[in-house]
């Protein structure tokens, strides 16, 4: 095999590529743990902040890149992408901001992967202390893969209008999450 491509003459292994080069990005990650960055986004500052302290907590090694809107947040993941060659390991986000609204980011995010012909994007934690949901007439929805964004989960900041919607809840539900993409 030269470098890091994948070859094979088998037609039936051909569905295993995508896998080989997401467990390359893997152990790329593992092999130099500083250049692990999350990009939290919300306009309230302290939540940005506990989040951040509950990130640093579970790996200290983590880079953390804060954006207070939407607009902000796809800046910052260009800065990401030039200075460390990659995506964050997931992206904390909140649907409700000024300038460019977490559901705006979802979408930018969604068409970009789908353009590159990719079937997921980088893994969003929606954070959000609304319903998650809106519209009247055309319901918007992050649940249940309405958003058809992959990978996202939904978390509530507090306590959630209808807990059942949510696919974890509160500060136990988010750590639980970071655990999950960080390791």
């Amino acid at each position: 095999m030269a470098g890091n491509e994948y070859q094979s003459t088998d037609p039936e292994s051909q569905d295993t590529k995508e896998a080989y080069h997401q467990l390359l990005d893997t152990i790329k990650q593992r092999m130099d743990p500083t250049s692990n960055t999350v990009l939290l986004v919300d306009d309230e500052r302290a939540i940005r902040r506990r989040v951040a302290r509950d990130i640093t907590k579970n790996d200290p090694t983590i880079v953390i890149h804060e954006a207070a809107n939407g607009q902000e947040a796809l800046d910052k993941l260009e800065e990401i992408r030039r200075t460390y060659s990659r995506d964050p390991l997931f992206i904390v986000l909140d649907l409700n901001m000024p300038v460019m609204t977490g559901w705006e980011v979802i979408d930018v995010l969604r068409k970009e992967y789908e353009s590159q012909g990719k079937t997921q994007g980088i893994p969003i934690i929606v954070l959000s202390s609304t319903t998650g949901e809106k519209g009247l007439l055309f319901k918007k929805s992050v649940h249940g893969g309405k958003a058809r964004y992959a990978p996202l989960v939904t978390v509530a900041k507090e306590a959630c209008i209808a807990p059942k919607r949510y696919d974890a809840r509160g500060e136990k539900g988010l750590m639980a999450w970071i655990k999950y993409f960080t390791r």
